[in-house]
Order: structure tokens, then C-alpha cells, then sequence
């Protein structure tokens, strides 16, 4: 009888150990997809950054920041 007993809560305790790995698992996995997410969304801001063309005229640039800081101030 003690046996038995044994033999179920070995059982149970297999199956609860199953459960605990599944779902550390899962935790893991989940942070890797959100992990992979974050470096994807950096590579695309950081083509879009390499692709901007910089204009090196210094009259076009303070015209530029003029028309921003009057922008911003609207809001």
C-alpha cells in the first residue's frame, strides 16, 4: 500500500514537473520572440536613419530649424 502511494506521488510529482518546465519554457521563448521583435524595429530605424539625405547648406538648415520652431510653437 505504501508502495502504491509512492508510485502515485512520484507520478504526480513528474507531472508537475512537466508542467513547471513547459511553462519556463514558454516564458523563455516568449521573451526571445519580443528579444528578436526589439533588434528588428532597431535595424529598420537604423536603415531609415542611413537613408536620410543630410544637405550640407547652412542657409537650408537654419531656414529648416526656423520653420520647426515655429511649428512646435503652435502646438
Amino acid at each position: 500500500m505504501i508502495a502504491r502511494l509512492k508510485a502515485w506521488a512520484a507520478l504526480a510529482g513528474l507531472v508537475v514537473a512537466a508542467l513547471v518546465a513547459s511553462w519556463f519554457g514558454g516564458r523563455n521563448s516568449a521573451k526571445t520572440d519580443i528579444k528578436a521583435k526589439e533588434l528588428e524595429d532597431y535595424v529598420d530605424t537604423r536603415k531609415k536613419m542611413d537613408d536620410v539625405v543630410v544637405g550640407d547648406d547652412p542657409a537650408a538648415a537654419r531656414r529648416w530649424l526656423r520653420e520647426r520652431g515655429q511649428q512646435q510653437g503652435d502646438m
